[in-house]
């Protein structure tokens, strides 16, 4: 018996040849939507470790107003790459970047950017819920105050109050907002430290595996959330879930052993790609 998935770009049939297992189809694309322009833009992005090079020669256009998911194996160095857009690789002894990453037309490792302020224009959520030990309000205050960006404490209240609800925990925490943020659940968690990076009103969101610490219900929340917040913002996933990447995102990157393979809309990504190794990946031939 044969197995046919799908047909790759030239044509040929993709999937299992005779005789051999059945491999998962890939997930089903549900979402599609007109790309922004290019907020962030890598060329030649490599990224050392000492000796090691984790990243080779990365170029990359990332839209904005849209969620782009980079996928890939452990070890790929997606998150690697994530991390040089707000460079967070900055804080790691021995690291070394090179290339160039630009956003909105702008060098982000030029010496006159302050990595501090370019960090407030590109928030960061993390795998698992970091919130500050603090109360829920003052989790979300702290970067608006620190930044100056409210005058009164009428001002960081409204501040405080829109950046719960376009997280969409407003009604869950509106009567506790002076309880510890870290007795929230994971999920309830996660959305305060996304709420915690909107007030500032940054420009671009990076989600380095967000929903991998939550329960499937905590999960659905989440991406539903992705969703409504990429109306705003520039949102960088980077998920092991390739079910994920397609409910979520509208570009996707393949990345394997430090190396961009493919990037291209996620419906053809997932249906159609180029490469053979990224059609091994996403049918499950390795990862």
């Amino acid at each position: 018996m044969k197995f046919s998935l799908f047909r790759a770009a030239d044509g040929t049939e993709g999937g299992a040849p005779s005789g051999t297992p059945v491999i998962a189809a890939p997930p089903v694309v549900h979402n599609s939507a007109p790309m922004g322009p290019t907020k962030i833009a890598a060329r030649d992005v490599s990224v050392f470790y000492g000796d090691k090079q984790a990243l080779y020669d990365v170029s990359l256009d990332i839209p904005d107003k849209t969620v782009t998911a980079l996928i890939g194996p452990s070890g790929c160095g997606k998150s690697t790459f994530l991390r040089t857009m707000n460079r967070m690789n900055d804080t790691i002894p021995g690291c070394k970047v090179t290339g160039r990453i630009e956003m909105d037309g702008a060098d982000i490792n030029a010496k006159s950017v302050d990595p501090v302020l370019l960090r407030a224009r590109v928030g960061m959520v993390f795998q698992k819920p970091n919130p500050f030990p603090k109360t829920i309000y003052e989790n979300v205050a702290y970067g608006p105050r620190i930044h100056g960006l409210a005058a009164s404490k009428g001002e960081l209240d409204s501040v405080v109050e829109a950046s719960l609800k376009r997280a969409g925990l407003w009604e869950e925490v509106a009567d506790r907002l002076h309880s510890p943020g870290t007795g929230l659940s994971g999920g309830q968690q996660q959305r305060l430290v996304i709420a915690r990076a909107i007030a500032v009103e940054p420009e671009v969101i990076l989600m380095d595996e967000p929903c991998s610490a939550l329960d499937p219900i905590a999960t659905a929340r989440i991406e539903e959330l992705i969703d409504e917040l990429r109306e705003r913002y520039c949102i960088v996933i980077v998920t092991h879930s390739m079910a994920q990447a397609a409910r979520v995102s509208q570009r996707t990157a393949f990345f394997h052993m430090g190396r961009l393979v493919e990037t291209g809309d996620t419906e053809d990504i997932f249906t159609n790609p180029r490469e053979r190794r990224t059609l091994d990946y996403i049918t499950g031939r390795f990862g």
